[in-house]
């Protein structure tokens, strides 16, 4: 590469990894669907019914995350700025950042018992050098396999993320959404249980 390509490069690469970081998540979103969302005609809200139909009660509006586009259209690639494109680049990695979520669930359970352990390691080390111990990393406490924790994180996070992505690619994640859901159920099923870890293993 030339060497102003391979600074372009490197500037994208590094913003593209800590677009990732969660607590961007929602300025991310905003900006995507007002920024991208603006590619797209805009029309009443016309939403998926075979995945709101398979929407826990009360949750379709929660779901929809008032995107008022026109679900069919979908995005044009060839008519975006360097800007959108940018802010695809980024949605796209948030997407794949939370994809286990969207896995059959055996493979997504297997992914979160091992995210539960690397935010317990944390949670040790940051006891031992005397610091506050992050959220969801405190081994005395429920953590990410817990089925309310992990219901709340869908609800918030990846309901509305991979809706929003089937928004501006209409047709490109009907399996994912209904994988989504599936795995939601399991969480929300599970949500009283006693013994979080168990679940993760044995279920």
């Amino acid at each position: 590469f030339a060497e102003d390509t391979r600074r372009l490069l490197r500037v994208t690469v590094i913003d593209l990894v800590l677009s990732t970081d969660m607590s961007r998540h929602f300025d991310i979103i905003t900006l995507v669907k007002s920024k991208v969302g603006s590619a797209i005609a805009r029309a009443p809200p016309r939403q998926s019914a075979s995945f709101l139909e398979s929407l826990p009660n009360g949750f379709s509006h929660r779901a929809s995350h008032d995107v008022h586009l026109d679900h069919k259209a979908g995005v044009d690639l060839n008519n975006l700025s360097a800007e959108q494109m940018h802010l695809i680049f980024q949605f796209a990695l948030k997407v794949a950042d939370i994809g286990h979520c969207m896995l059959r669930l055996d493979q997504h359970k297997f992914w979160v018992g091992n995210l539960e352990m690397e935010f317990f390691n944390q949670g040790d080390l940051e006891k031992e050098a005397g610091v506050p111990i992050s959220p969801l990393m405190d081994r005395t406490k429920p953590g990410p396999t817990n089925g309310s924790n992990q219901a709340g994180f869908f609800e918030v996070i990846v309901v509305p993320t991979i809706f929003l992505w089937q928004t501006l690619f209409p047709g490109s994640a009907n399996q994912l959404q209904q994988q989504t859901m599936i795995n939601l159920r399991f969480w929300k099923n599970n949500a009283c249980s006693d013994h979080q870890s168990d679940v993760v293993s044995n279920s």
